[in-house]
């Protein structure tokens, strides 16, 4: 377990979860738990949240999240942030994109900040509540969307 739950970039044991968030702040995916050794792509294929995308839906990621050519089999589309090219200016349409992309990450990143409301999802856990993790964090979701809209 320990082996499999273990972060080379948080040097911990760790647990990682896909959580997708609408454009007004609400948590609407939540994956099992996997452990801190997994993909980010292994766990987009592997939790069903792909089964989830229709036809022209948009699908915004970090720039190192390797998942366009899923969305592509989908008709979807894949936003990232624009590459950010050093002391070059950028172009007024990458400048737009940008900002465009930063309207939506606001209230995303606000969500994600929600989750972290809660101690427990920052503590350190006992072994034997490891099963029950994934139930709690599907709470805390809840009881952030119950709170009032990030964006109207």
């Amino acid at each position: 377990l320990q082996a499999t739950t273990w972060s080379d970039y948080k040097k911990e044991n760790t647990l990682k979860y896909l959580v997708a968030i609408t454009p007004t702040g609400l948590v609407s995916f939540i994956s099992e738990a996997w452990g801190g050794r997994a993909t980010d792509r292994h766990i987009t294929q592997q939790s069903g949240f792909l089964n989830l995308i229709e036809a022209n839906d948009t699908v915004m990621a970090g720039r190192g999240f390797p998942i366009q050519e899923n969305l592509l089999y989908r008709f979807a589309k894949l936003e990232i942030p624009p590459p950010s090219s050093g002391l070059e200016q950028m172009s007024a349409q990458n400048v737009m994109k940008t900002k465009r992309v930063a309207n939506v990450r606001i209230p995303v990143e606000r969500a994600i900040n929600r989750l972290k409301w809660f101690n427990i999802m920052d503590s350190t856990l006992q072994l034997n509540m490891l099963s029950l993790f994934d139930d709690i964090l599907v709470i805390c979701a809840a009881l952030c969307n119950l709170h009032h809209p990030l964006m109207s």
